[in-house]
Parts: C-alpha cells; structure tokens; sequence
C-alpha cells in the first residue's frame, strides 16, 4: 500500500494521520470468522435451502451410482 505525502500549506499538513478505513466485511467473511471464534453460525434461510439441495443431489446420485449406475452411460 503506498502513501501519498501529505499536502503541505507550509504550516498544517493536510492529511498526515489519515488512515484508510478497512474494507468492509462480507457475509462470507463474518461467517467463517464467526466459526473460527467458536460462535454458532447462523445460517440464512436460503443458504441451509442450498445446502439441503446439494445434498439431496449427492444422495441421489450416489444411491444411482451404487444401485448399478446408468444402464446408456
């Protein structure tokens, strides 16, 4: 990160102690942090939704899979 000189009137520097504000967080960011501090994350609605699916989509292809797969495949 590189810091720009602070504009000098000759008796203020305009800008010497300014600091850049950190990036804001994410939704994503403030999930994993919530479970690398021990904190029960909670899921929204849509993503336990997305997760069920998925899910639900491994099950079903694995149980095709073990039933003797696809007969065309």
């Amino acid at each position: 990160m590189e810091r720009n000189t602070p504009y000098d009137t000759g008796k203020v520097k305009i800008g010497l102690l300014y600091t850049q504000p950190p990036p804001l967080s994410t939704p994503e960011s403030d999930w994993i942090q919530s479970v690398l501090l021990g904190d029960d994350p909670s899921w929204s609605e849509e993503t336990r939704t997305c997760v069920q699916s998925l899910v639900a989509i491994a099950i079903t292809i694995i149980g095709i899979l073990l039933l003797g797969g696809f007969k065309n495949a």
